[in-house]
């Protein structure tokens, strides 16, 4: 049944696309297919269309040329995930044979998507606010810290002066410290092409010794992304702080933080389509992100965390803006996520190399 309308229709659909002959067995699932039940078209080729989706209240019915459109179905993926797509089934004929066409629509996830590229918009101006304020605090913190310097040289051996004026200095560092965390990293930075799962490794190293004992990291990688264009110090930042807050968030109950990579093909982030998009995906089992907060966890200064300064999230979703990718968070109690969606430019790697 692979012929060169699916081989070159079908297969570059970025929905995913289900064709069921007469006797209701599957003849051909897409690439789209394959991906959103994380089964290889081969494992499915002459199963009943059931075995896909189970309790789908729909009926094939021969002699029927109704189109039938179900929202609102949950998929149950190998992993346990739960995705709810919007399921379109059409009497079809191919190659004189009666079938049936099943167009299935991951609505949530594009809905989530297309709701962060426009809440991005109202962050810039949220962070515009506070990268003008955070650099006009930054002179004068350098100008007591240079004076707090030179007092120290003048009063050396003057045990009760320097216990004071080193009191002045660690605050005026703390403060340049945070104020530089306001600001983010500079967007002129180099970027070359690099592995994401060195990223992900660098990080796993960095924060080994501050991971708690009831914390453990699973990983689930495809090792067939290709390199990505970055800034390799910048990621690092960007990815921590997801990593970090992941930990935290199991710190009292403990629990499994996941770390899932795959690829996305022909992927839409806001209102540009890429051939391929990278997504990482951080999951922690902690006990979610209240409520009154979710909507604006990527402002400057808003956390749910009592020692947070709120300022992880928007430095890391301005790091993934300068690469031309995105971050997207669900948060239910026990599962949290934060997905992590950056383009992959092959072309530019081959200029690379």
């Amino acid at each position: 049944m692979k012929n060169e309308f699916f081989a070159e229709v079908l297969g570059g659909l970025s929905t995913a696309v289900i064709w069921v002959d007469s006797d209701r067995k599957i003849q051909y699932m897409n690439v789209a297919a394959s991906e959103l039940f994380q089964l290889g078209e081969s494992r499915a080729i002459g199963k009943e269309w059931r075995y896909l989706l189970p309790n789908l209240d729909v009926e094939l019915v021969n002699n029927s040329q109704q189109k039938v459109t179900v929202h609102e179905y949950a998929i149950e993926t190998p992993g346990f995930e739960r995705i709810r797509v919007s399921c379109r089934i059409t009497p079809y004929q191919l190659n004189q044979k009666k079938g049936w066409l099943i167009e299935l629509y991951d609505n949530e996830r594009h809905h989530r998507i297309i709701e962060e590229d426009e809440r991005w918009h109202q962050y810039e101006a949220g962070n515009l606010l506070v990268k003008t304020l955070a650099h006009e605090v930054k002179n004068p913190l350098a100008g007591i810290l240079g004076a707090t310097q030179l007092l120290q040289k003048r009063h050396q051996g003057e045990q009760k002066e320097l216990a004071f004026l080193d009191v002045i200095s660690k605050e005026v560092i703390r403060l340049k410290n945070l104020v530089d965390r306001m600001l983010g990293p500079g967007s002129s930075a180099t970027k070359e092409p690099h592995n994401i799962h060195l990223v992900i490794r660098h990080i796993l190293q960095v924060i080994a010794g501050e991971k708690p004992d009831n914390v453990a990291i699973k990983l689930d990688y495809d090792p067939s992304i290709p390199e990505i264009t970055m800034d390799f110090d910048a990621m690092v930042q960007a990815m921590m702080n997801l990593v970090k807050n992941g930990i935290q968030a199991m710190r009292n109950t403990g629990g499994f933080l996941t770390i899932r990579t795959r690829v996305e093909h022909k992927f839409t982030l806001g209102s540009k389509t890429y051939p391929l998009v990278a997504v990482i995906s951080i999951k922690d089992e902690g006990e979610g992100i209240p409520e009154n907060v979710f909507d604006s966890i990527f402002y400057p200064m808003v956390t749910s965390k009592k020692e947070g300064t709120g300022l992880g999230l928007p430095v890391s979703q301005n790091v993934l803006r300068q690469h031309g990718g995105l971050i997207v968070a669900e948060s239910e109690p026990g599962r949290t996520v934060f997905s992590v969606y950056l383009p992959i430019n092959l072309q530019e790697n081959n200029n690379e190399h």
